[in-house]
């Protein structure tokens, strides 16, 4: 759990850097090509959030998901 936390915050700063480039520039091109790069990150961070609720709900509930493979 510990791991997801960290890779989360790298990801958030990660997000930040590329971010904070997209306004120092005045290049459509540049911005255009670091945007899709945002967008991934983003999903990645949607995805790390299920799994956290997912294992959230496992340690609250470990009986539920005792016969579901995950």
């Amino acid at each position: 759990m510990d791991e997801l936390i960290e890779l989360e915050q790298r990801i958030n700063h990660k997000i930040a850097q590329t971010k904070d480039k997209m306004h120092r520039t005045i290049e459509r091109i540049v911005t255009d090509r670091l945007w899709p790069e945002v967008e991934t990150l983003n999903w990645v961070l949607n995805e790390i959030l299920v799994l956290r609720q997912r294992d959230e709900a496992f340690y609250s509930n470990p009986e539920i998901y005792r016969n579901i493979n995950l």
